[in-house]
């Protein structure tokens, strides 16, 4: 058995759709945050804890980009939301 990562949008932040875009407000430290819509597309992804491997699927199939394409930019915003703490950490089990 073995563990993998997966993230979830943090529950203290709330969004809302800007033209494509979306906008984020971290309530706890009255931190706003703007997405393009690439980021808007994996945020509302997150409502749900995520794998790394279910992001790049949801980009693949929203953007004309493959998984290669994608991945590094998904795991350095993935870096950065965590920063920013607008995204949890946990570990799902894998058989």
């Amino acid at each position: 058995m073995s563990f993998e990562r997966s993230y979830v949008a943090q529950p203290d932040v709330v969004d809302c759709d800007i033209g494509g875009d979306r906008a984020l407000l971290h309530l706890q430290t009255n931190t706003y945050f703007t997405m393009n819509a690439t980021a808007s597309a994996l945020w509302l992804a997150l409502a749900e804890p995520k794998t790394v491997d279910d992001l790049v699927g949801v980009v693949v199939e929203t953007f004309d980009v493959t998984a290669e394409q994608c991945r590094p930019d998904i795991e350095a915003l993935l870096g950065q939301m965590i920063e920013a703490n607008v995204v949890d950490v946990a570990s799902a089990e894998v058989a």
